[in-house]
């Protein structure tokens, strides 16, 4: 089963920061350049900032950059998916207000007709 599971994995050669590595993996050649990009730009950014500083500090800074950005993303996700769920009580609350109010102008209708 294993030895299945390894048959998948890809290897692809990187080369991020002028650091030259492979990654193994289940991934498409897009996704993990895609990853490598965004790995690239965002220790690039920091290079540009601090160009004297040594290569493990910028992996380290370009580590806790990209873990903030994953962590405010996940924060708004949860925050959005709060909202989604508030949105969907409201619109459901919405729903049968509405049906109510039908409901009664359905019989001040059916009053008025009386009337005339």
């Amino acid at each position: 089963m294993i030895e299945e599971k390894n048959q998948n994995k890809k290897k692809f050669k990187l080369n991020i920061l002028g650091d030259k590595f492979t990654v193994t993996g289940e991934f498409s050649e897009d996704y993990i350049h895609k990853l490598a990009e965004h790995v690239e730009k965002t220790g690039r950014e920091i290079r540009n900032a601090y160009p004297k500083l040594p290569f493990r500090r910028l992996s380290h800074l370009t580590m806790i950059n990209l873990a903030d950005e994953y962590f405010k993303l996940r924060s708004q996700c949860v925050d959005l998916s709060k909202e989604k769920e508030r949105l969907k009580e409201a619109n459901q609350s919405l729903h049968q207000e509405l049906k109510k109010l039908r409901r009664e102008n359905e019989e001040l209708t059916n009053l008025l007709e009386e009337v005339d």
